[in-house]
């Protein structure tokens, strides 16, 4: 019994080597992808910067690629999914720092549109961008 363990074992070995990318290249399973990217600034309505503005991207109900503006407003956020329908998408801006980052501020969503940038290869899509900075006032509490 233990002989006929150890020849499953080495078959099993010699089995998991012909997965290595070495011998066969890297496979991809049928999943679209594309690559989209935002930037632009966070401010009061009187244009003074807000930091720890949490900006999260994504489709509804799925906001999971997350930034947070810096001392000066700014973010730059890039997501890695399956293609937005019409490479639309929504960025939701949340206040996750109250008043350590200059007061109390409402959520506020936008919904942008991002233009091809670089063409893809394979299942990737290519990588998308929003042309203009995204530039967002939010309202005090």
């Amino acid at each position: 019994m233990g002989k006929f363990i150890k020849f499953l074992l080495v078959c099993l070995g010699f089995k998991s080597l012909t997965a290595c990318e070495v011998f066969y290249g890297t496979d991809e399973y049928g999943t679209p992808y594309a690559e989209y990217e935002a930037k632009g600034r966070v401010s009061d309505s009187e244009g003074t910067p807000i930091s720890g503005i949490k900006v999260s991207m994504g489709e509804e109900g799925s906001l999971d690629s997350v930034a947070v503006t810096d001392a000066e407003g700014r973010f730059h956020v890039i997501h890695g999914t399956f293609p937005f329908r019409d490479n639309t998408f929504d960025i939701q801006f949340t206040d996750i720092d109250g008043e350590a980052g200059g007061g109390l501020f409402e959520e506020q969503t936008v919904t942008v549109r991002a233009e091809k940038v670089e063409e893809g290869e394979g299942w990737s899509r290519g990588k998308y961008a929003v042309k203009e900075d995204v530039n967002v006032v939010l309202e005090r509490q």
